[in-house]
């Protein structure tokens, strides 16, 4: 398959999700937690969401798991519908969420499927056992193994295992050149073959209403001019963007592709991108966000029995994981 012709010289802005705040409330009132690491407190997302909530009428509070102590019996008992995390790879929200979820709640993402995003060996077991293509993996456990990789598999990439917004992504052409490096080691890290490509990756954003597609820079070409730009999204494109979905039980999340020789292939899955560049993110997130916590809520008052007084609602989880 040819790559979408990008002859345009405009280049689309993907650094910000800021969108005009309009709609109905859309459901019954709401009351949602944000848990906000302290690296996102200033950035759009998802700020523009919790704006777009509130505009609608919907009571949205705001948890800096660092820099204030959580009283997790308090927390859950102010009924929140929902729970909404946007966090960094190893950051104390996901062990909050991973709490609220403990206590009951109903995780939306799956906190589970979460946990198969973020540890990127297990994330590429799950796609390859789903069918999906997806390079071959290679476990380190530390950087001083990586010189037992075949020199037949050069060129290589290496990654953090639980890497996130393209950091520390490395080409590496022979065995001179790996011993020359000096790898971070502080974490586990994965060896995947190189796969030779235009240049750019495609990352495919499900926002829980739609598929979309654009143009990304690849942390391996930094030096390609690449304009970045949303696509259109092929059947082939939003097919292994659902079956992403599917596999790892997630209904908002990202995936990055690279198109090669043999057809498109899957690198890496986010399971809460920043959906810079994508029209009207903010509300198309809020109305997921809605949209997932009623149902879960709903699903939960049906499975209970009628006792003549009224149901609590029913306690969401919704994480949000930062990726480029």
């Amino acid at each position: 398959m040819s790559a979408p012709s990008r002859t345009e010289t405009r280049r689309s802005s993907f650094s910000s999700v800021m969108q005009t705040i309009t709609g109905p409330a859309l459901t019954r009132p709401t009351r949602l937690c944000f848990i906000v690491e302290e690296k996102y407190e200033t950035d759009a997302m998802p700020g523009v969401v919790a704006d777009v909530l509130r505009a609608w009428g919907h009571e949205v509070d705001i948890l800096r798991p660092r820099t204030q102590l959580t009283d997790l019996d308090a927390l859950l008992g102010k009924a929140y519908d929902a729970f909404v995390l946007k966090t960094v790879s190893g950051g104390p929200g996901l062990s909050i969420l991973e709490a609220v979820a403990a206590a009951g709640a109903t995780t939306l993402n799956d906190h589970k499927a979460i946990r198969l995003a973020r540890d990127k060996a297990v994330a590429a077991s799950r796609t390859r056992a789903a069918g999906i293509p997806f390079p071959t993996t290679f476990f380190a456990s530390r950087a001083q193994v990586l010189v037992q990789t075949p020199r037949e598999m050069y060129p290589l990439v290496v990654k953090p295992n639980n890497g996130s917004s393209c950091e520390q992504i490395l080409r590496v052409d022979s065995p001179e050149e790996l011993a020359e490096l000096d790898i971070d080691d502080s974490g586990f890290l994965l060896v995947q073959p190189y796969l030779p490509n235009p240049g750019y990756d495609v990352k495919l954003y499900n926002t829980g209403e739609e598929v979309f597609a654009a143009v990304r820079r690849s942390p391996l070409h930094p030096g390609e001019d690449v304009v970045e730009e949303l696509i259109p999204v092929t059947d082939e494109l939003r097919e292994i963007a659902l079956a992403v979905g599917e596999a790892f039980g997630l209904d908002i999340y990202g995936v990055d592709v690279v198109e090669t020789e043999d057809g498109w292939v899957v690198l890496d899955v986010n399971d809460f991108p920043s959906f810079g560049g994508i029209p009207d993110a903010a509300e198309r997130l809020a109305r997921s966000v809605l949209r997932m916590a009623h149902r879960a809520a709903g699903t939960a008052a049906a499975s209970t029995p009628e006792t003549g007084s009224a149901t609590p609602a029913a306690r969401t989880t919704l994480a949000m994981e930062v990726s480029a």
